[in-house]
């Protein structure tokens, strides 16, 4: 099943509706934009786009992990969250491809979560980041008209945002697409982690909290997939400097050799490193 990124193709107005809010006038505004062809010549390294395809078939969705660990009792909370007005995207190609990548789990949050207006928020800000990536002609166009035939299924929206969540084979023409992918990528998983231990904080009890411990824990494989992945690009010193960090927490992850092993002050321990570096990234 082809994936695409997630831009302008869906309106603001079908996830205002689907999410049962009522619009604002400012909020009620649709964006659009005209498919044109891709002239880009393919010169992607074939070695690192079959790493890119392996990391990304072998990692649990991103909006799939979001919707579960909301399902797990503990209310929604958008303090949680990066301020969607806040600009995270005035920097590197590199850290405006992790920003959209932050910003894409913070809206699949509010989305699972019914709260139309936050969706809103930051499909706004994910609109433009997107566009100034150049991610816009990624888009087919069919996506906007199926969302619009599924305006009041939440779930069907929720696939539909799987599949524009990660990539387009048409637009991984070049070794930079790709890299710019891979930092998308890597800014949604700190993200979802990021989420994932703050609300298994917040659960009331040990048996309850063993739903987070074991969501982390199966990050172990697929953390790995996504740091041999990076390491294509030893020179660009923006990944390096993230990869170390995800080296480590994989590390810290992987010496658990059971996921009924991982005590409270482990999964603190870790939570810590994936906080610091979520934190790192949103400055």
């Amino acid at each position: 099943m082809t994936k695409l990124f997630l831009t302008a193709g869906i309106t603001l107005s079908v996830l205002m509706f689907s999410c049962g809010d009522k619009p604002s006038e400012e909020m009620a505004e649709t964006v659009t934009s005209e498919v044109t062809a891709d002239t880009t010549p393919i010169t992607v390294n074939e070695e690192t786009k079959f790493k890119f395809d392996f990391a990304i078939a072998n990692i649990p969705s991103p909006v799939a992990s979001i919707n579960e660990i909301s399902s797990w009792g503990v209310d929604y909370n958008n303090g949680l969250l990066v301020d969607a007005k806040k600009q995270l995207s005035t920097g590197s190609e590199f850290s405006k491809a992790v920003a959209l990548g932050i910003y894409n789990i913070d809206m699949s949050y509010a989305m699972v979560n019914n709260k139309g207006e936050d969706v809103l928020k930051y499909m706004k800000t994910v609109v433009k980041t997107s566009d100034e990536l150049g991610l816009k002609s990624a888009i087919d166009q069919m996506v906007g008209k199926r969302a619009e035939k599924n305006l009041t299924n939440k779930d069907s929206l929720l696939v539909i945002l799987d599949e524009i969540f990660i990539k387009s084979d048409s637009y991984l023409r070049t070794n930079e697409r790709v890299y710019t992918a891979s930092a998308i990528f890597a800014g949604s998983w700190v993200e979802s982690l990021y989420l994932t231990g703050k609300i298994t904080e917040s659960l009331p009890d040990a048996t309850a909290k063993e739903k987070g411990f074991k969501h982390l824990w199966d990050q172990r494989f697929y953390l790995k997939n996504l740091t041999d992945l990076l390491n294509d690009y030893k020179d660009k010193k923006e990944c390096v400097a993230l990869n170390d960090e995800l080296k480590k927490i994989h590390m810290e992850i992987n010496v658990i050799k059971d996921p009924k092993d991982l005590k409270e002050a482990q999964f603190k321990s870790i939570s810590e490193k994936i906080y610091a570096l979520r934190n790192s990234l949103i400055k």
